[in-house]
């Protein structure tokens, strides 16, 4: 009996050695982010606020801090908290929004002292428990969860599609980048919950990314710019002259737009069997050595970077072929309404109370979460639309500000520009050009085909003296902020 409860109490002992040893190395690990920023309201651009937020950071290398990228567009001031210490000023050493990561770091060495790096897991796990750090009201709070799976899907703040990793939990607060461990390792960091799941970012993306930026050149996230569908119907493959079993996925768009890869490879009707040696079967999976079958899209960020080249086997015209694929670097101005806008103002420009925007997904998120059902249904609808090199982008007569001038046009807003005197109309830079020649003493601002008012008619004559009476009686400070032009326009504007 003696030797029994012995043997029971150096088990219990071990047991609590081993959870202090794993509390001690989390708790010199996370740290608190706070994150100042300015905050603009895209339906009166020129006003702004400052917003602040707390997330987690994780230490993952030399004076090195990893977190998300989210909420920390247009920061004006980053600070690190080590438990309930003092607040250390941070710095933001990079940044990839599309990968939704950032590397956090800080100046001051007394920051460090007793603090502790850990590893990434270099396999993210698919099933069995993790936890989840955090810093909560000063105390480091452990809250067990369960790995449901991980899966292809588009990330929180891109387009295209990656590796994301989903756990259960009925926590609440989460999605602030808090760790996700298992045992002694970094196994993702959170990005957002939805009802009972967490999604994170696996360690084994984090680590491709952080492997890109090594040589000390970033290339980003590549991406493939082609559109697929399945391929089930094996009459459909048949047609397009396949022949065996079916297998593999069909091409039905290659990007077109300006930033497009000028040497895309792919065609429409391509038949792609496999990606870099793994074979793609009709439902567009791959069978991954790690994590079993998952999306072909993955196949553009694992151990891949912007610049790689993927080599593609495919049938083309009854015909297989490989072609080097060169992946293209992800960005928002792809698409002709940008999901996001980073690091800069919103931009606006004002004519004679006319205020003008770039249409895009911040502008109508000011209809709230539900901005796809709520917005005008014109903006919104444009967001399903692909650019193109004749149409890259849209601007929008997004109000106007009443003045004698304008009347009869002061309830008009929330119109897709096409031309302005005759020129066409793609960005505020082009809306700066075409004011400059006026048709016959005239501004003529015509609107979409299908809108209710397809036509403005303005005096050009007073549209500068009014503009500057609108800025005085609204209290607003400058009638434009514009982003920098594109090559051919920047000699023209320096004169405005």
């Amino acid at each position: 009996m003696i030797r029994f409860i012995l043997a029971l109490l150096i088990t219990a002992n071990g047991v609590l050695a081993a959870e202090k040893s794993f509390e001690e190395l989390w708790e010199q690990a996370v740290v608190t982010i706070e994150v100042t920023r300015k905050q603009y309201d895209y339906l009166q651009p020129w006003n702004r606020r400052v917003d602040q937020v707390q997330k987690i950071g994780t230490i993952i290398g030399d004076k090195e801090i990893i977190t998300t990228a989210d909420f920390l567009s247009n920061h004006t001031l980053v600070r690190l908290q080590k438990g309930r210490g003092r607040w250390f000023e941070a710095q933001v050493s990079w940044i990839d929004y599309h990968a939704n990561l950032a590397i956090v770091t800080c100046k001051e060495s007394r920051f460090w002292e007793g603090t502790k790096k850990v590893d990434l897991a270099k396999v993210t796990p698919r099933r069995g428990d993790a936890q989840v750090v955090r810093w909560r009201n000063g105390i480091l709070e452990f809250r067990n969860i369960d790995i449901n799976r991980l899966s292809v899907k588009r990330g929180k703040l891109t387009f295209v599609d990656s590796l994301q990793l989903e756990l259960d939990s009925d926590m609440q607060g989460i999605g602030w980048a808090e760790a996700i461990v298992q045992g002694d390792k970094l196994i993702g960091i959170s990005s957002s919950k939805d009802d009972q799941t967490i999604t994170a970012i696996p360690s084994s993306f984090i680590l491709t990314c952080l492997d890109d930026r090594k040589d000390g050149t970033y290339q980003g996230i590549g991406y493939f710019s082609f559109v697929w569908q399945t391929a089930e119907n094996p009459d459909t493959l048949s047609y397009l002259g396949q022949d065996g079993e079916p297998r593999g996925v069909i091409v039905i768009k290659v990007q077109t737009n300006h930033l497009a890869h000028a040497s895309s490879p792919m065609r429409p009707r391509d038949i792609i069997l496999e990606i870099d040696g793994f074979k793609i079967d009709v439902q567009g999976d791959y069978n991954d050595p790690d994590y079993g079958n998952l999306l072909l899209e993955n196949l553009a960020t694992r151990s891949k970077r912007a610049g790689d080249k993927v080599k593609i086997k495919a049938v083309r015209d009854g015909k297989e072929i490989t072609v080097d694929y060169i992946l293209p670097k992800v960005d928002y101005n792809i698409e002709i309404v940008p999901l996001n806008i980073v690091d800069q103002e919103p931009e606006y420009l004002i004519v004679g109370g006319l205020v003008f925007q770039p249409l895009s997904v911040p502008f109508l998120q000011s209809w709230g979460g539900d901005w796809n059902r709520k917005a005008p249904f014109r903006l919104s609808y444009a967001t399903r639309e692909d650019a193109t090199p004749e149409k890259p982008s849209y601007v929008i007569l997004s109000v106007v500000l009443p003045d004698p001038y304008n009347i009869g046009y002061q309830e008009i807003r929330y119109l897709i520009v096409d031309k302005l005197n005759g020129k066409q109309v793609n960005t505020l830079h082009d809306i700066v050009l075409a004011k400059e020649s006026p048709k016959d003493g005239f501004h003529i601002i015509e609107f979409r085909e299908g809108d209710s008012l397809t036509r403005m008619i303005l005096d050009a004559g007073q549209v500068d003296a009014v503009t500057e009476r609108v800025l005085k009686r609204y209290g607003i400070e400058k009638d434009r902020y514009l982003a920098v032009p594109t090559p051919g326009q920047s000699e023209k504007l320096a004169k405005d």
